[in-house]
């Protein structure tokens, strides 16, 4: 069992903890920019297909 009175074992779980949260944060940020590129380029791709089909 896990014996909470172990301080160095509550210091490495909380930086544990710190170091899955930073990581989640990043990587949400990340996809997110990804995901705004990539419907801005698809926005700019269908514009130019519709000039060029009124051309």
């Amino acid at each position: 069992m896990v014996d909470w009175t172990d301080t160095e074992f509550l210091a490495v779980l909380i930086f544990d903890i710190a170091a899955i949260v930073v990581a989640v944060w990043w990587i949400s940020g990340r996809f997110t920019s990804k995901m705004r590129e990539v419907e801005e380029r698809m926005s700019r791709k269908g514009l130019e297909t519709a000039v060029e089909s009124e051309e």
